[in-house]
């Protein structure tokens, strides 16, 4: 039979517990943060949005990424809404069907190969994004239907807003790559240092591509009289 424990004993015990969490929180590096804003540029002028540019850590150990809740891709007026997403490994992406038409999704992508087949409006399908990397998204009965995802293994990005502003909260200390990610030009990598409770900045223009205004179907043959 265990032996009672005296008041005495238990507060020794209990002040002995305070002073190892305390010191734990002591020796624990602070978290710091990456801000900043990315500017856009078409045909080497300013856009007037900056939206939707990704902005990710590379190097980031010990951290396991967790899908996100479900992510929407609207087929609403013949497009994909919004036409550039950025997603955690593991998510389920839904694709509504608001027409008034059928549309049938597909990808050919290495990181997310899938054909959702017809279906009418009022009805959704959904994948499940398993693999990082670029997916490209398309119907396969109007040519004009182009979406681009992101898929990340990282916890630690943002994307930008209209102005072009960004903010990644709780990053370990640490030297790291942070990759500027846009759906339809070249990529940027900068090198990045996060300091114990501060916030590091970075900012950077990168210059917009031309984004694809039809694309084949998914046997890879023209669509023929869709053009």
């Amino acid at each position: 039979m265990t032996p009672a424990r005296s008041p005495i004993t238990l507060a020794l015990a209990a002040s002995l517990s305070l002073l190892l969490a305390a010191g734990a929180a002591e020796a624990a590096p602070q978290a710091g943060a990456l801000t900043g804003q990315i500017r856009v540029k078409k045909d080497g002028k300013l856009k007037s949005s900056h939206e939707r540019v990704v902005v990710y850590l590379e190097g980031v150990r010990g951290y396991s990424v967790r899908p996100g809740k479900t992510h929407e891709i609207r087929q609403r007026n013949q497009q994909f809404t919004p036409s550039v997403s950025v997603v955690t490994k593991g998510t389920r992406v839904a694709f509504p069907n608001d027409d008034r038409i059928f549309h049938n999704v597909f990808s050919t992508s290495r990181p997310a190969r899938f054909d959702l087949g017809l279906y009418q409006s009022g009805t959704s399908k959904s994948v499940e994004f398993r693999r990082k990397g670029v997916v490209d998204v398309f119907c396969n009965i109007h040519p004009n239907m182009i979406a681009r995802v992101l898929v990340v293994d990282t916890p630690f990005y943002d994307e930008t807003d209209a102005r072009g502003r960004f903010q990644i909260p709780g990053i370990p200390p640490g030297t790291y790559t942070a990759v500027i990610w846009q759906a339809y030009g070249p990529e940027v990598r900068r090198t990045i240092t996060i300091e114990p409770g501060k916030v590091a900045t970075l900012e950077a223009e990168v210059e917009e591509g031309e984004r694809p205004r039809q694309h084949r179907r998914k046997d890879g043959t023209p669509y023929g009289r869709y053009e």
